[in-house]
C-alpha cells in the first residue's frame, strides 16, 4: 500500500504544505494525529471562509457582489468611488443618524457601492448624479415594500416627498424589488430620487438613484435591468 505523509506547517488558521513524499507499508492506513489535524483545519477553513454584504469588487463595467450573489453593469465613464470614501460617506451619515436620533438605524447598514457621474467637487454645477446601494439588515419577514413604506416618513421628515401612491412591485434576475420616487430640494437645488428595494439573506438592498430631472433619473434606473446572478451573464461562480 501506498501512503502519502505530509509534512507542514500551521499559520494562524490555514495550512501550508511545504513537502508529500510516498512512503510504502503495508499495515492498514491509519492518519497521524498530525495528518488528523491537517485535515481538520482544512476543513474548518473551507467552511469559514464566509464574506459579508460588502465583498464586492469592481471589474471592466461591472460591480460583483459574491456575498448577495449578482452583478449589475453601472453607466459607462462614471466614477466609482473606493472603498475608503464609502466608508466615510458612511461615518457622515451616521453622524447626521445620531443628531436626529436614529443611530440605532445604521448599526447594521453596510456601504455596497457608490458611482457619480463627476468625480467629487468637479461636477460643473448643482447636483452630482448619484448611485448608492446600501445593504441593511432587517428582523422580521419584511419585504421591499413593506422597507420603503417604513422609509417614508424619515424622508418625509427631511423635506422629500413621494411621488408615487404607494411602492410599485419591479421584477428582475429573480429578484422582486420595490419602488418608491421622490422629488426635494436641497440647498436651492432641485432633485429625483428612485429607490429600488429588496430582501435577500436577512438584508434589504437598497438602490438608490439620484438626479435633477426625471429624464436623467429614468436613465440613471436602466442599471437596474441590468443586474443578472452569478454564473448566469455575470463574472464569477454561482
Amino acid at each position: 500500500m501506498k501512503r502519502f505523509v505530509w509534512s507542514g506547517r500551521l499559520r494562524g488558521d490555514s495550512v501550508s504544505i511545504v513537502i508529500a513524499r510516498a512512503v510504502h507499508y503495508h499495515l492498514p492506513m491509519k492518519l497521524t494525529p498530525l495528518a488528523s489535524t491537517i485535515l481538520l483545519l482544512l476543513c474548518f477553513s473551507a467552511h469559514a471562509q464566509t464574506v459579508s454584504p460588502d465583498d464586492g469588487a469592481v471589474q471592466e463595467g461591472e460591480y460583483i457582489n459574491r456575498f448577495f450573489n449578482f452583478a449589475f453593469r453601472y453607466p459607462k465613464d462614471w466614477v466609482v468611488h473606493d472603498k475608503a470614501l464609502n466608508e466615510r460617506i458612511h461615518e457622515r451619515a451616521k453622524e447626521e443618524a445620531a443628531k436626529s436620533g436614529n443611530l440605532a438605524q445604521l448599526k447594521d447598514a453596510y456601504p455596497i457601492f457608490t458611482a457619480s457621474r463627476y468625480a467629487r467637487g468637479q461636477q460643473r454645477s448643482g447636483l452630482n448624479p448619484t448611485i448608492l446601494l446600501v445593504a441593511e439588515r432587517v428582523s422580521g419577514n419584511p419585504d421591499g415594500k413593506d422597507y420603503l413604506l417604513s422609509l417614508r416618513p424619515l424622508k418625509m421628515k427631511r423635506g422629500a416627498q413621494p411621488l408615487l401612491n404607494e411602492p410599485v412591485e419591479f421584477s428582475v434576475a429573480g429578484l422582486r424589488f420595490f419602488r418608491d420616487d421622490y422629488s426635494a430640494e436641497v440647498q436651492g437645488v432641485s432633485l429625483r430620487s428612485a429607490i429600488f428595494v429588496t430582501v435577500k439573506k436577512g438584508y434589504a438592498l437598497v438602490f438608490s438613484f439620484t438626479g435633477q430631472d426625471e429624464k436623467s433619473l429614468e436613465e440613471m434606473a436602466e442599471t437596474m435591468k441590468t443586474i443578472l446572478p452569478l454564473g448566469r451573464g455575470g463574472n464569477g461562480p454561482d
